[in-house]
């Protein structure tokens, strides 16, 4: 499945993955180490995107933001509701266990009746 991605937005995946293969390599990230590696990968950006990208991250750690992404829990959408979101969120969370352990009665895997 091709992507069908605009010129600008080609740049900017190209400046991002710079950015992670340095953090990878636990490079400095600055706008001279990325202008290297997108010379290197013969991709030509907007003069000003690698200094962007190297001044939205610095002092922050890539590795430790990607962790953090993974283990994020959904339902970031009821942002606004504040604390009465949480209580319903609690609720629907144990109404599915009860749910789960009623899926389970009547069902014996130690059939010996065979």
């Amino acid at each position: 499945m091709p992507l069908n991605l605009s010129d600008m937005q080609k740049q900017e995946l190209a400046t991002s993955y710079a950015c992670m293969i340095l953090s990878d390599c636990e490079a400095k990230i600055n706008d001279e180490n990325i202008n290297k590696l997108l010379s290197a990968a013969s991709m030509k950006v907007e003069p000003y995107l690698p200094k962007l990208f190297s001044q939205l991250l610095a002092g922050k750690d890539l590795n430790e933001m990607f962790s953090k992404v993974g283990g994020a829990p959904a339902g970031g959408a009821a942002g606004g509701a504040g604390g009465a979101g949480e209580g319903e969120a609690g609720e629907k969370k144990e109404e599915k266990k009860e749910e789960e352990e009623d899926d389970d009665v009547g069902f014996d895997s130690d059939d010996d009746d065979e």
